[in-house]
């Protein structure tokens, strides 16, 4: 591309030199063929120039560029990590982080709006000598269940190994103990499962508490209740926590 430029811009002189000769000795038709090769050589001066400057733009000579070779030089490698810190990796539900932010915000929302709202929690307990394999199957069916059995507008989190946090709008206390039943026994019609009982343990606001903390502490204390006395017949034991005394 260079040598190129550089006869362009002798013949483009030569040119110039051809047309002031014959301008000079009143021969027109020199002059014009003088001027005509000036300016055809100007093009491709510039031609030339307009080849070079886009191979110096790409950092490249698009003479010597092998476009496979760049191609397999070329290495993907990410710069930020795709990880999500709010959501369980096993279910896809929201983790504890996220429960622990939305219930306040929850809380809020039902005292603004004059609705009670409701917290069940959700323990299983697993059948004896079941591999982790088994385990991590069963939780991730148990949470499907949960997520076909509550409402849209309802909150399904993974806040534990075995255990699950429900936020109900509008709903109270016995409403949200009707929700744990029908999700246990829709649990128990999908069949054998390591799975041996889902226990509960329900609060709600406001007849548990006006704080976001001391309802969720109510509704631990209900759940540590409900996992007690295991031995006991049925799918597992739902308790709503006593009411405050006004």
């Amino acid at each position: 591309m260079r040598l190129r430029g550089i006869l362009a811009i002798i013949v483009g002189l030569g040119g110039v030199a051809v047309s002031a000769f014959g301008m000079r000795t009143g021969r027109p038709s020199d002059g014009v063929i003088g001027a005509g090769v000036a300016f055809i050589a100007v093009l491709v001066g510039l031609g030339a120039r307009s080849s070079r400057q886009i191979g110096d733009a790409s950092g490249e000579d698009p003479e010597l560029t092998d476009g496979g070779l760049a191609a397999s030089a070329e290495v993907d490698t990410p710069s930020v990590l795709d990880v999500d810190p709010i959501t369980d990796p096993l279910t896809g539900l929201m983790n504890e982080i996220f429960f622990s932010g939305l219930l306040s915000t929850k809380v809020a929302t039902a005292r603004r709006r004059l609705w009670p709202l409701s917290i069940v929690l959700l323990q299983l307990v697993m059948r004896q000598d079941v591999t982790d394999e088994a385990t991590d199957a069963a939780i991730v069916a148990f949470s499907e269940v949960v997520g076909a059995t509550i409402r849209t507008a309802d909150v399904a989190c993974r806040v534990g190994a075995r255990s699950f946090a429900l936020l109900l709008d509008d709903t109270d206390e016995d409403g949200a103990a009707w929700v744990a039943e029908r999700i246990q026994i829709a649990h128990a019609r999908e069949g054998d499962s390591p799975v041996a009982k889902v226990c509960a343990g329900v609060a709600s606001y406001p007849s548990h508490g006006i704080e976001p903390a001391e309802i969720l502490v109510t509704a631990k204390s209900a759940l540590k209740q409900a996992s007690e006395n295991l031995e006991l017949p049925g799918l597992g034991r739902v308790i709503v926590a006593p009411q405050r005394p006004l």
